[in-house]
């Protein structure tokens, strides 16, 4: 080969091993900004299923109700807490939203007779004659018969009494100056005891702001008043009502089971909590910025009686305030059930669960001798440490089990207690009126505006639970009558 045959096939080798080099460093720039584009792809997709863990996390759980479950906006006075793993969402204590759709239809059943109410007898009689037929226009008198009507209503305004008072001053022999007193006329302001009854009502039953209350004084009673006023009337019905409210928490302390549970409940915008005591016969709320257990020295007594039953969820504050407790049986099956759905390992133990807590019921149901129940304890509880004693692979049964370990003892002491219930939904069920009104109202503004929430709103609730009638009930006391 000649040198210029040569030098130019080395040119050529060289050209090639150029392109190719080229080629190289193309391909691996191209391979870098793929990859570079599927980290963040990665990153991005971590980041939606974290936040996609945290929505199912909050809604779709066992203790999330029925109206916050798909994706329902947070509620206000919801806050994550740190605590014992075996901690209960205070949502689920309120039982659900109780004005959420039933899945039963409204209504009587179809075929069912119908009742009407007999209307009231008539004040007044109005006989009208004329008619007006719209087809040929005539007017037309002399009817053949009449068609009567029954019409009940109210007028408006809504026709007000206006009473001056002389109360009569004296000075009694022992330097005392003595002014005469009316039940119906009140030691402050110019509204009477009914106005004040019908504003407390209002406020905490019919759930009406100030605002609308004040509205409501110039359309219907044709009297005018400031949002002030209407907070200055409830203010003042709580402070006739709270001497009642102390008594009904001395009540609580001396009874042998009281049924607890709390709800997050701003002030001012910071986090507190509306807790709830209820027995046979009281309802107690409490609103109050901590969730310990000093609430509940504070409520039932640094020294509430050891043979008395608190009846809760798994919160640690119980526990750590009281050695006998009732743990919530409704709480442990939705969660059971909960797991079962999502995981097949759980399943049998849901079954064994709710088979378990059906048999038990029913057997307290049948008044058994006492050493009948603590023979059927015995045996319970030898059945729950079986379940907990196997073992699971899947960290959420895991855990469950951990619950059902952690409450061993407090599972079964309706067994032996009588007038205890294996479930906490009494006070679940008085906590919902707390979380209707904590979503209307957002939050209460101040220590003064809690006592008053938590007085009247007591009141209100212990009345209807003794089978009481609250607007009587108010009036009377308002008005300086005994109050039952």
């Amino acid at each position: 080969m000649s040198l210029r045959s040569r030098g130019s096939t080395e040119s050529t080798d060289s050209v090639i091993r150029t392109d190719d080099s080229s080629l190289l460093r193309q391909q691996l720039v191209i391979k870098e900004l793929e990859n570079r584009f599927l980290r963040r792809q990665i990153t991005t997709q971590q980041q939606e299923i974290e936040q996609l863990e945290a929505r199912l996390k909050q809604y779709e759980n066992p203790n999330t109700p029925p109206s916050k479950q798909g994706g329902a906006a947070k509620s206000p006075g919801r806050d994550d807490q740190d605590g014992d793993e075996d901690e209960e969402s205070e949502e689920d204590d309120a039982g659900g939203d109780p004005d959420a759709a039933s899945d039963s239809s409204p209504g009587r059943s179809e075929g069912h007779e119908g009742t009407t109410r007999p209307p009231p007898e008539p004040e007044e009689t109005i006989r009208v004659d004329q008619g007006y037929c719209p087809d040929c226009e005539q007017i037309l008198s002399n009817p053949e018969n009449y068609v009567s009507q029954t019409v009940i209503d109210v007028p408006l305004p809504v026709p007000t009494t206006v009473v001056k008072y002389e109360l009569g001053k004296h000075h009694c022999s022992c330097g005392n100056e003595v002014v005469a007193e009316h039940p119906d006329c009140p030691k402050k302001g110019r509204f009477g005891p009914n106005i004040m009854a019908q504003t407390a009502l209002s406020r905490f039953h019919q759930r009406l702001p100030n605002r609308k209350q004040a509205e409501l004084f110039d359309w219907e009673l044709d009297h005018p008043v400031s949002h002030r006023t209407i907070y200055n009337l409830t203010k003042r019905v709580a402070d006739r009502l709270r001497p009642a409210y102390n008594d009904i928490k001395e009540k609580i302390r001396e009874s042998n089971v009281v049924y607890c549970d709390e709800t997050g409940f701003p002030v001012d915008g910071e986090q507190h909590w509306a807790w709830t005591f209820v027995t046979d016969d009281e309802v107690l709320f409490w609103v109050d910025e901590s969730r310990g257990s000093g609430v509940l020295e504070d409520v039932l007594g640094e020294e509430f009686a050891e043979d008395s039953t608190l009846s809760c969820d798994g919160w640690s504050a119980y526990s750590s305030y009281h050695t006998k407790l009732q743990r919530c049986w409704a709480h442990l099956s939705r969660e059971a059930e909960y797991v079962a759905e999502r995981y097949e390992e759980a399943e049998r133990l849901s079954e064994e669960l709710h088979a378990l807590h059906d048999d038990l019921t029913t057997f307290v149901e049948g008044e058994p001798s006492a050493s009948a129940r603590e023979q059927k304890r015995a045996e319970a509880s030898l059945h729950l440490e079986g379940l907990i004693r196997e073992d699971y692979e899947v960290r959420e049964v895991q855990q469950l089990i951990k619950k059902i370990s952690n409450g061993l003892g407090h599972w079964l002491t309706f067994m032996t207690e009588p007038g205890v219930d294996s479930t906490n939904n009494r006070a679940e069920r008085a906590l919902r009126e707390q979380v209707v009104l904590r979503k209307m109202f957002r939050t209460l503004r101040s220590a003064e505006g809690v006592q008053i929430h938590e007085t009247i709103t007591t009141m209100l609730a212990t009345w209807k639970r003794r089978g009481l009638d609250p607007p009587e009930q108010l009036q009377s006391i308002l008005g300086g009558r005994e109050l039952r």
